[in-house]
């Protein structure tokens, strides 16, 4: 690998040196600029090869850039004197003078050192799981209004279920909780103990990878998904080293999908691939029609979760990416020639086709969950908080909601663009633009006004629920060149953030 491959996308594209720190090198840590890029698709290559995948071959010195330096994100453009004691992101971890009080995190419970200690696996997941759900002090005797496993990333309840399975998986729970634990407490030992186990563990990875039943053995699955979650938990969610482990799990399931090897992991891989999709607007393998039988088989398996309308919205949400990516291909600046009638009518049959298909899942949600509703006064404090923020019956409820409004707004944007190229005799029997634009605004308020509820004082498990929904309502309106809403996205990611110690990277939308 080339010193210019090694180095992350931002300095390649501006030709600056770079020191090639995780999550943010230098440079861009002092522009406080996004960070990524860096190579590690060849980690997940040649899975299904009859033939071991390339070896690994970084050297001693060029591993330890995997490793993040704390003191190169300890510098802060508006405050030099200041000092980061969290992982740092494209999102800044300092508190904001706009946060209510009603946003202060609880304080921490205290704990042993055995509690913390990565090689006492069981108690540090233990410890892991208190603090993601924020199961301890008050909170512990109150109700969150989210039942344990029933969030988007549910799976995680079920690590102590996976210990013991092999080195290489018990290596990354350990990363994954560590790093957790470590971020909550501003442990900087700890959060250090994280990245070295991590880089441990994506090297017995890459061993795995290279043995003949590899994309069959669940382990290693699990593996993938935990390292996607350790890149989350350094505040490198939504970057290229996070999809690297995203998409080696894509490709690991693509391997067994047709055996009756399946089971609820491989479902929950498949939801990881889906959501990831969908907010980079991305083709995904499982989304084409000649996977459709296979992907139904995969969601009738036995659950732990019962949050089964869940499920049901990803099922029926399935073919989404590949229509998104196909808007895309026709709407590019850089595409050559317009797009033909029979592509532009394909596509709209395909989005016909999934309206029709989430009508029944919709009118399943409004008969089985109290909608929305408001309080009469309007909230006062900061700037940037809604007047009228949505309120729910559980998490749950508000996530079921915000996920079929975030399907109807990217549904609808795709119609708006696609009137552009429609023939003549199309007009009348669909919706004109003028008629979509009031439905995208108000769709687009809704998911707005609900981040607060799934996000101010709630536990990650409960926060992370919004990621996708706020992700799409951004990337809308930075399709909309709506640059004062992007802010305010960019804003409700930052105090999540502040809150969580967890950045989320939203550099790309250039809403810095």
């Amino acid at each position: 690998m080339s010193e210019r491959k090694d180095s992350c996308k931002s300095c390649r594209e501006t030709n600056n040196a770079c020191d090639k720190k995780r999550p943010r090198c230098g440079q861009c840590a002092s522009q406080g600029k996004m960070c990524g890029g860096y190579d590690m698709g060849r980690i997940f290559i040649n899975v299904n090869s009859s033939s071991p995948p390339p070896i690994w071959s970084r050297s001693a010195n060029a591993q330890k850039y995997l490793v993040l330096d704390l003191k190169s994100q300890s510098h802060d453009p508006e405050n030099p004197g200041a000092s980061i004691s969290r992982p740092s992101s494209s999102l800044s971890f300092h508190s904001h003078s706009g946060l209510s009080m009603a946003t202060l995190e609880p304080a921490l419970p205290d704990v042993s050192s055995s509690e913390k200690d990565p090689a006492d696996i069981r108690s540090i997941v233990d410890t892991f799981l208190k603090l993601y759900y924020r199961r301890y002090g008050q909170a512990e005797a109150s109700i969150e209004l989210l039942t344990s496993g029933q969030e988007i990333g549910g799976w995680r309840r079920l690590l102590p279920y996976w210990i013991g399975r092999s080195p290489t998986l018990d290596m990354a729970i350990r990363s994954l909780a560590a790093s957790f634990v470590g971020a909550q407490y501003e442990d900087l030992n700890l959060i250090d103990q994280g990245r070295d186990l991590y880089l441990q563990a994506l090297q017995m990875v890459q061993r795995a990878l290279s043995e003949p039943d590899s994309a069959s053995r669940k382990d290693v699955l699990v593996t993938t998904l935990a390292m996607s979650s350790i890149e989350l938990f350094l505040s490198n969610g939504a970057t290229s080293s996070q999809s690297a482990h995203i998409e080696g799990a894509n490709r690991l399931l693509e391997s067994v999908i047709q055996t009756e090897e399946i089971e609820e992991i491989h479902l929950h891989a498949l939801n990881q691939g889906l959501f990831q999709a969908i907010s980079m607007r991305q083709r995904y393998i499982f989304s084409d029609p000649s996977y459709r039988h296979l992907v139904h088989r995969l969601y009738c398996v036995p659950r732990t979760s019962h949050n089964n309308l869940f499920f049901q919205w990803c099922e029926t949400i399935i073919p989404l990416p590949n229509i998104l990516h196909a808007i895309d291909s026709i709407s590019s600046p850089t595409s050559s020639s317009q797009p033909s009638t029979h592509t532009v009518l394909s596509i709209l049959e395909d989005i016909q086709a999934l309206e029709h298909a989430m009508v029944p899942w919709y009118e399943q949600l409004k008969a089985s969950s109290p909608g929305a509703w408001t309080f009469p006064t309007a909230q006062t404090g900061s700037a940037d908080s809604v007047p009228f923020p949505l309120q729910f019956v559980s998490i749950e409820t508000c996530t079921l909601y915000c996920l079929h409004w975030s399907s109807q707004l990217l549904i609808l944007e795709a119609r708006q663009v696609l009137n552009l190229y429609l023939p003549p005799s199309e007009f009348a029997n669909q919706p004109s633009t003028a008629v979509l634009l009031p439905q995208l605004a108000e769709y687009a308020s809704l998911i707005c006004r609900s981040v607060q509820f799934c996000t101010e004082n709630r536990s990650f498990a409960a926060s992370e629920n919004m990621f996708l929904p706020l992700y799409a309502v951004a990337g809308f309106y930075q399709r909309q060149n709506d640059e004062k809403r992007m802010k305010w996205c960019a804003g409700a990611f930052t105090r999540v953030a502040a809150q969580q110690k967890i950045g989320y990277a939203v550099g790309h939308f250039n809403l810095q």
